[in-house]
């Protein structure tokens, strides 16, 4: 026995050492980064991609304040948070501005500046970055003991591997002293660096040889006449100039003349290596895949998986940078460990390479509320939200009065206040049904039209002045056509035509014909001078996505590349203008055919000048991630103040919708149903989300993004302008002042009174850029002076249709005036009190008129008369 347990114990000691070191092998390949890099003797070999640049990046040396910025710092520049992997290597292998060192030491690793600098170990303005002898050190110690090689590119389909002949050394040197100085200053941004705008890339003479989108060579060596980049430079072709900024100055064009006539000689260098696709990350994976606190403190580690192309994963935990989208519920730290700072539900995102994680972070604002039966729901709407209300711990508030909905339905739905005869009508009538039979009502309504054919006009940019020349004698035209643009949305609108019909009749337009071919101005306006401008401009109006930053460098928190907005851009290189001439492409002559990504959604093949048709094809395809979902987004922060995403056209990973579930149905039930808007709007106020009260209970104080109750929000401009006429009309006008749409700040007036001191004070936008957040619906201290003091309102006030009419007829019942004023502005009856406090001061002022005049002004400067609530 004692000999036997000798034996099984050596055994078992054997075991371990033998799968210990087996394992221990396997360990080092599949741990994490920072264990496989703990210590400096790693058989593991970081790679460029992989490794060495996401370090960088998280360390901050590839950020805009440090060696990402424009001009770079300390004589050296990386790409802006780290996505130009040939420009990043190319910069860490060139000569330091050091008479000492080098960045990259291959011979002496140790004494490498990208080693020395954040260990402090010599003079770094950025201070200390790493210790020595710690993970990231070794990391980065380990490449360059390897040769630090570069990322392993993988070349594109259809890049053909020219042949290379062989050039005189005088031939490299005019290249290497002219020619590629030249191409880096005015080129590259476009053409270099994985910039291949057009479908041309300027970093290899094979790439020069094919051309770009259009099939054709950009230079044919020998032959100055037949190289289109000779012809480009020259600027004789008032459609084809390159760059299309300036001219080149008369020595450079010469010397690019003479490059060409010698056989366009190149160097035979990795740093001009054919334009190449980096590896593909396929998706980051994430765990936990929701987390869920209970107390403050409460903390939980975040582990990142990325799993690339080729089917391999790394857990890339380490070399992931993290970001909470509210740091109120909860902070995170470099390492992903989150912890608990209050109640509440938000996203933290991990970002690596190209691949963006959002991790859903969850802490129920209380634990002993009752549960919302969900089941007794009819409205799908109400379902979804209850289910995340249930796990946030939130009771909803209860149903508002009749009065609140019917102001409240009134505003949002037509953009104008109910009459005073309508409210009482509404709360008189006790149909259960009453308020799904006012909603059906109001759709009819002319007002529903052009509210929202208003608002459409936003989303789309429908702004006068850029219609129309600069030119004062031409602003008129600008007004004509934006109200002629303006009536197009509202006819569609008012005849309940499908969302999918209205886009086609702008994206298709026939910009030959007028608002005769759909609505062609969306194209004409000035600021579309460029197909980018164009690109960003039907991003944002029909896809909800912000393109801006993408023009020149991919933003660390958002998708799209450099190479993903020149993709989508180039689609508009050659779009006929109204004028009958065309854009031509940036890189060479109009293309007969070309395949292009829809902003990697989608594949389409090109083969006329007008590519609008397949766009228009993709954009109504039941699978497009953005068309559908933007729009009921958008609609659906029009009744709630805040999109499900928002800000509501900042659709990307990083910025994930409140109830996911809640965005997929409306979008795909506005699909189902033919993308019919009528459909989309009378189940959102039908719904009894949308008609649950502004008062909070304990457990919804706080909640402004789960649409547990009404949130209190300042009326649109144009709505507020309206509203003063309405309260103010004579009564036999009333009718005339909340439908006659040609007088109307919603209507025709929309265009005429943009760019007005009351409308600037309101927030009303110009429609001049590409965002939503244009329109401001904030109160602002400013808004507070104008109703006490503006003359408009001094004006609506004196020239008082209904206090005229008051006063003439020689009325005395105060109450009746009070109950009257009351529901022309706040839409409700009096209370006891307010009676009381009315009744007093009508009887102490001189006279009946300047009673109601003082009762309207203090009425229209209560909270209550500018918020929707």
């Amino acid at each position: 026995m004692e000999q036997t347990g000798k034996t099984g114990a050596f055994a078992l000691l054997i075991g371990f050492l033998l799968f210990g070191v087996l394992s221990s092998k396997a360990v080092e390949e599949n741990a994490p980064i920072e264990l496989r890099f703990a210590q400096p003797g790693s058989s593991s070999v970081p790679d460029f991609q992989k490794h060495v640049v996401p370090l960088l990046g998280k360390l901050g040396c590839s950020s805009a304040k440090c060696h990402g910025s424009f001009q770079g710092a300390g004589d050296f520049r990386l790409s802006l948070f780290g996505f130009d992997f040939q420009k990043d290597h190319a910069a860490l292998l060139g000569e330091a501005s050091s008479e000492d060192e080098n960045r990259i030491n291959l011979t002496a690793p140790e004494r490498s500046l990208i080693l020395l600098k954040p260990t402090r170990q010599i003079k770094h303005r950025g201070g200390e970055v790493i210790e020595k002898d710690s993970w990231e050190y070794n990391l980065l110690r380990r490449w360059i003991d390897a040769g630090a090689k570069g990322a392993q590119m993988l070349k594109p389909e259809n890049r053909a591997s020219a042949s290379k002949p062989v050039f005189s050394k005088e031939g490299i040197t005019f290249f290497n002293e002219k020619i590629l100085p030249l191409f880096e200053k005015n080129c590259y941004e476009c053409h270099g660096n994985n910039q291949s705008k057009g479908d041309f890339q300027l970093k290899a003479r094979e790439d020069v040889l094919l051309g770009g989108a259009s099939g054709e060579p950009a230079i044919v060596p020998g032959n100055i006449e037949k190289s289109l980049l000779i012809e480009a430079v020259r600027h004789t072709d008032p459609d084809f100039q390159m760059p299309p900024e300036r001219k080149l100055e008369e020595e450079e064009i010469k010397d690019l003349e003479k490059w060409v006539a010698q056989g366009a000689p190149w160097p035979d260098t990795s740093d001009l290596a054919p334009a190449q696709t980096a590896k593909k990350l396929k998706q980051l994976h994430f765990e936990p895949a929701e987390i869920l606190f209970l107390n403050t403190g409460d903390s939980a580690q975040i582990k990142i998986v990325a799993e690339w192309g080729d089917g391999e994963r790394e857990d890339v935990t380490s070399l992931t940078r993290f970001r909470t989208n509210d740091d109120a519920v909860v902070e995170v730290d470099e390492s992903g460990l989150a912890t608990s700072s209050a109640k509440g539900d938000t996203y933290i995102v991990a970002l690596y390479d190209n691949g963006i994680a959002a991790i859903p972070v969850l802490r129920p604002l209380s634990g002993d509320h009752p549960r919302i039966d969900v089941t007794k729901y009819s409205n799908p709407i109400d379902k979804l939200v209850g289910e995340k209300l249930n796990k946030l711990g939130i009771t909803p508030s209860a149903i508002c009065s009749d009065m609140e909905f019917l102001r409240r339905v009134s505003i949002d739905l037509t953009g104008t206040l109910p009459s005073p005869d309508e409210v009482l009508a509404f709360i008189a009538n006790q149909a259960a049904d009453k308020r799904f039979r006012k909603v059906d009502e109001l759709l009819e309504r002319p007002s529903y039209a052009a509210w929202w054919a208003n608002k459409l006009c936003d989303f789309t940019g429908c702004n006068p002045t850029s219609i129309s020349s600069l030119l004062e004698v031409a602003r008129e035209d600008g007004y004509v056509k934006a109200t002629r643009w303006y009536d197009w949305i509202y006819e569609k609108i008012a005849s309940n035509r499908p969302y999918v019909e209205l886009v086609e009749g702008i994206m298709l337009a026939d910009l030959s014909r007028g608002s005769g071919g759909g609505m062609p101005y969306f194209w004409t306006r000035q600021s579309l001078e460029e197909p980018k401008d164009t690109a960003m401009s039907v991003a944002h109006s029909f896809l909800g996505i912000q393109l801006q930053c993408a023009e020149c460098h991919k933003h660390p928190f958002d998708q799209w590349t450099q190479n993903d907005f020149a993709d989508f851009s180039n689609f508009f290189d050659s779009l006929m203008l109204k004028t009958g001439r065309k854009r031509r492409s940036s890189s060479s002559a109009s293309p007969d055919e070309r395949n292009l990504s829809l902003l990697r959604s989608h594949r389409v093949t090109i083969r006329d000048e007008d590519p609008r048709e397949p766009i228009m094809d993709w954009l109504k395809r039941q699978d497009n991630p953005w068309f559908a979902r933007s729009f009921v987004n958008r609609v659906w922060a029009g009744y709630f103040n805040v999109g499900i995403v928002e800000p509501t056209d900042e659709f990307t990973p990083s910025n994930p919708p409140s109830n996911p579930g809640l965005l997929n149905w409306l979008a795909q039930g506005f699909i189902d149903k033919g993308f019919d808007m009528k459909w989309l709007h009378r189940q959102i106020v039908s719904s009894e989300t949308y008609q649950r009260s502004w008062r909070p209970n304990k457990t919804n104080r706080d909640d402004l993004r789960n649409f547990s109750r009404a949130i209190p929000r300042r009326i649109p401009a144009e709505i507020i302008y309206d509203a003063m006429k309405q309260a103010t009309a004579k009564t036999d006008q009333l009718e005339k002042v909340r439908t006659d749409l040609k007088r109307r700040g919603t209507g025709h007036l929309s265009m005429r009174m943009a760019g007005t001191h009351a409308m600037k004070v309101f927030g009303k936008p110009d429609r001049a850029i590409n965002c939503d957040c244009e329109r401001v619906n904030q109160p602002t201290l400013l808004q507070s002076i104008f109703l006490q003091n503006d003359p408009l309102v001094r004006m609506r006030l004196d020239n008082s249709g209904w206090i005229s009419e008051v006063s003439e007829s020689g009325q005395t019942d105060f109450s009746r005036l009070i109950n009257e004023a009351w529901l022309r502005s706040l839409n409700r009856l009096p209370r006891p009190e307010e009676i009381a406090r009315a009744k007093k001061h009508l009887s102490e002022t001189p006279s009946t008129e300047e009673g109601l005049t003082d009762l309207l002004w203090a009425l229209m400067n209560t909270k209550e008369f500018i918020l929707n609530h």
